[in-house]
């Protein structure tokens, strides 16, 4: 096997060799090593044969020599900068379509299966449980795996066999495979969803809330049978009916509640002042959620995981200054709402539905202005919320009513109490807000930083062409225990100043 001169008469960067053995139909996998003299994004991979005979060609992979784990180092920067605390894996969706077998053992003998739940794609099966333990591991990031319930054949077996897979010993059946697939020791991932969005009709596996609770109680007392240690996660909804019947059914084995928010699929939502208005309504939400909790599972300690949440709207706005308003609104919110909103995700990550917030093509990467706001807020993550009491200008939204604040504001002190962090979001299109911040109860520092995400006007958007249209700007403040900021229109802002640690507690 040889690459040789390109046929059209073009150079040749790269070249490598290999005898081909004559076969009994066995496969056989080749491996080779390309340094190529130059970089051309036009570039083509050529795979010429000397000789007669008939050959197959199952798979054909390239991958940088400088990737980390076989991931572009790029887009790992990205990933890692986010400081995430936790990903989820495999889905979304595709969690209700997969079997976790597909995605074990040697890559080149894994097979390809079709993702009947997005758009009947072929999958390699290239990234699957060992490779995503690893990508946890880079990011110091906790491991949460979702099981398919009752989709595509799945089975309360086959979820206890997985968590064996990562949990158990080397001694047991599936612990044993994974060691001889190269990890001896026990993964230990702790925390497992059990199906993703069984109320949706568009997911494998759709049942009403009652069915789902039974299957829920099913799969749960299997795979604790393997690992009494486990947190699991059960399928909650924007819909109070399905979760009084499954936490009615099913609250006494529940750890988390996972519920979903999208906002801007229809014409109404993408309207501006609804967009800003709606995170306010997943606040009163929380709280009747956290009633029910009380209600029907008094004796179970019930948080809520929003492991799904975004815009929907379409290009350029779901990565414009506007997503990333509603974006840093709603993770106000889930501040505030910290007695039971325990944790968060974005979706997507890198590229997806429904609008990752890295972006990756075959050359270039950019990150959206919602990517900023997270990576902003996790580096100014306050370990002890303060009261924070806010005036505001008003304004009404027709659909989730009216008296909505412009300004909204956060307030959190950092774990070792020397550090205050005031997350603002000014919502306002148009008009910068001056605001006169006063401090009780600590001693505030003279000087601190202002970090402020916003764009040239609400519509800026990163691209691929345009990737800084919105960025990070840091500028100096004079603090106080009472000072004034302005926060320019349409921006996110996280002012940072020192507490004296004597009078900060």
């Amino acid at each position: 096997m040889a690459l040789e001169q390109d046929r059209t008469g073009g150079p040749t960067y790269a070249l490598a060799r290999a005898e081909v053995a004559a076969s009994d139909g066995e496969w056989k996998q080749y491996r080779f090593e390309l340094r190529p003299a130059a970089a051309d994004p036009l570039a083509r991979l050529a795979i010429l044969f000397d000789g007669a005979g008939r050959l197959w060609i199952d798979q054909v992979s390239l991958i940088p020599g400088d990737a980390p784990d076989d991931l572009r180092p790029e887009v790992l920067d990205k990933i890692k900068a986010l400081k995430a605390a936790f990903v989820r894996w495999p889905g979304g969706n595709v969690a209700q379509d997969y079997h976790w077998l597909w995605g074990v053992g040697p890559r080149d003998e894994r097979p390809e299966w079709i993702n009947l739940a997005w758009q009947n794609e072929r999958e390699p099966s290239d990234f699957g449980t060992d490779e995503f333990i690893r990508f946890c591991r880079a990011l110091n990031a906790e491991p949460h795996l979702v099981v398919n319930v009752e989709g595509r054949g799945a089975t309360a077996d086959e979820a206890a066999a997985w968590v064996e897979y990562t949990n158990g010993s080397a001694e047991t059946k599936w612990g044993g495979l994974r060691a001889k697939h190269g990890s001896r020791e026990p993964f230990g991932v702790k925390t497992w969803e059990i199906g993703n969005e069984i109320w949706g009709s568009w997911v494998r596996g759709h049942s009403d809330a009652d069915t789902y609770a039974r299957n829920y109680l099913r799969y749960s007392q299997a795979m604790l049978a393997v690992d009494p240690s486990l947190r699991l996660i059960a399928v909650g909804d924007n819909d109070m009916a399905w979760n009084r019947t499954v936490l009615a059914q099913a609250g006494g084995s529940i750890d988390y509640l996972a519920v979903h928010h999208y906002y801007g699929l229809t014409e109404a939502e993408r309207e501006y002042a609804n967009l800003m208005a709606r995170p306010l309504v997943y606040e009163r939400f929380y709280r009747d959620v956290a009633r029910l909790i009380r209600e029907l599972a008094p004796k179970r300690d019930i948080r809520l995981i929003i492991n799904e949440w975004n815009t929907a709207l379409p290009v350029p706005r779901q990565h414009s200054m506007e997503s990333a308003l509603y974006g840093a609104r709603l993770m106000n919110v889930f501040e505030r709402s910290g007695d039971i909103v325990e944790m968060t995700a974005v979706s997507d990550l890198v590229n997806g539905w429904s609008g990752g917030i890295i972006q990756a093509s075959r050359h270039d990467v950019f990150v959206t202005p919602t990517y900023h706001v997270i990576r902003l807020y996790n580096e100014t993550l306050g370990r002890e919320r303060l009261a924070s009491k806010v005036e505001s200008p008003m304004f009404h939204s027709p659909v989730e009513g009216t008296g909505v604040p412009v300004l909204d504001v956060v307030s959190t002190r950092s774990a070792d109490g020397t550090k205050l962090f005031i997350k603002a979001v000014n919502t306002s299109r148009e008009r910068p807000l001056t605001t006169n911040i006063a401090v009780r109860g600590a001693s505030v520092g003279a000087n601190g930083t202002m970090q402020t995400v916003t764009g040239e006007s609400l519509n800026a958007a990163n691209s691929f062409r345009t990737p800084d249209a919105v960025r990070e700007r840091t500028t100096a403040v004079r603090s106080g225990n009472s000072f004034a900021v302005t926060f320019p229109p349409h921006s996110v802002s996280v002012v940072t100043t020192t507490l004296n640690p004597a009078h900060s507690r």
